[in-house]
């Protein structure tokens, strides 16, 4: 009798390139990785790792996985019916990061093309979950772990957050973690999704490691005495120490004030995956986009709050933190709306007479996310929020 399961995510099953990793795998791959930009002709790449001169052989289906893991990443791809191999403008800033040994601009442009992934993934999804997923899939998973205290057990991973599809979805599982780790559920009520004896399961969520990982280059981990199993170790996984302010940057956390927990949660603040159904070549362009610097955070960047009716809202100026596109809708880039989180107030300089509630983010391209707000309470004390304003003209 078959058990009727939910899905889980499904990755590319090949590793993470990165030559600054301990991992042996990790510069294998990224040997790979450099034959990709030393050929235009995806056949003649084909030929060249099947042939004497490649220093291993790599069958012409294993290039095709490596060929899917790679586009993934962001670094590069090859339309469907086409030979050429293209490497995307994020891919030559990758490449030109470790060739000059700069791994914090390395790990910062493999990141953000990461956080960019959905889990829709291109041309013909694995299943209908997939196809109909709105998650940015490692920018739900660095959410999480950070929302989790920093950690996470591979038990958590498996029976409860791979099997999140949905932006709506995303606060519940972190929700059920908390409980298991209090003890208010049991483990059991959290089933697999998957027969754990079944290699494809669990090597997929291993790759989901490998990848948000950058092979073990962000994240550490060990084999500890489990929560979950009375006589057992299990893996536990961490965010390096020396990455968390990288990390916490790239998805919008450091304009975030301390005080108010409520609006600072990772999971409220992520934005909705991009739509690209049916768009391979937009798909594409979008995901390997020319990544910016790492931001600063200076007092322009940053959004002000004001202390309005016993809460912290956010004041945001328009022509500097965002543009007006209909009268309940902005947009602006990562580096300010994603501080942002959902039902959280605000306040927009284009009407000062009322308050708003963020009700939805979206993620429209490399670094645009755009936002839905509705009228929320009446502003008074108007005097207090003006010197918080700049460059508007209102």
């Amino acid at each position: 009798m078959s058990i009727n399961r939910p899905d889980y995510w499904r990755v590319n099953s090949y590793g993470y390139p990165n030559p600054f990793s301990g991992e042996q795998r990790a510069k294998s791959a990224w040997q790979t990785l450099v034959s990709f930009h030393q050929f235009s002709s995806y056949s003649r790449l084909k030929e060249y790792w099947s042939s004497t001169d490649a220093p291993r052989t790599i069958s012409p289906h294993a290039v095709e996985s490596w060929k899917a893991a790679f586009e993934e990443f962001g670094l590069l791809y090859v339309l469907t019916g086409t030979d050429e191999i293209r490497i995307t403008p994020a891919g030559c800033q990758f490449r030109d990061a470790a060739d000059a040994n700069r791994i914090r601009e390395f790990a910062w442009i493999g990141l953000s093309l990461l956080l960019r992934y959905p889990l829709s993934g291109p041309r013909r999804p694995r299943n209908p979950r997939h196809a109909g997923s709105d998650l940015l899939l490692y920018w739900f998973f660095y959410a999480a772990i950070r929302e989790l205290q920093n950690y996470l057990w591979r038990t958590e991973l498996d029976r409860v957050l791979c099997k999140v599809f949905q932006l709506g979805e995303a606060q519940d599982a972190i929700t059920q973690i908390l409980r298991l780790r209090a003890g208010d559920r049991a483990v059991h009520t959290a089933p697999l999704p998957a027969d754990p004896s079944r290699g494809a399961f669990y090597n997929s969520i291993n790759q989901v490691i490998v990848h948000a990982s950058m092979n073990h280059l962000l994240i550490a981990k060990s084999r500890d005495d489990s929560l979950y199993v009375d006589s057992g170790r299990e893996q536990r996984m961490w965010v390096r120490r020396e990455w968390l302010p990288l990390i916490d940057s790239a998805i919008g956390s450091d304009a975030v004030p301390r005080n108010c927990s409520d609006d600072s949660r990772f999971v409220a603040r992520m934005p909705q995956a991009p739509d690209f159904s049916g768009d391979e070549q937009g798909y594409f362009e979008y995901l390997g986009a020319r990544v910016d610097p790492i931001p600063a955070a200076t007092a322009e960047t940053r959004i002000p709050f004001a202390s309005l009716s016993g809460g912290a809202v956010a004041v945001l100026s328009k022509g500097v933190h965002y543009a007006l596109v209909e009268a309940n809708k902005i947009t602006g880039s990562i580096q300010h709306l994603c501080s942002l989180a959902l039902r959280q107030r605000v306040i927009v300089s284009h009407d000062l007479d009322w308050s708003y509630v963020v009700e939805k983010k979206a993620r429209t391209g490399p670094d645009e996310i755009l936002v839905t707000i509705r009228r929320g309470r009446p502003i008074t004390g108007i005097g207090s929020i003006l010197p918080l304003l700049r460059r508007d003209n209102v």
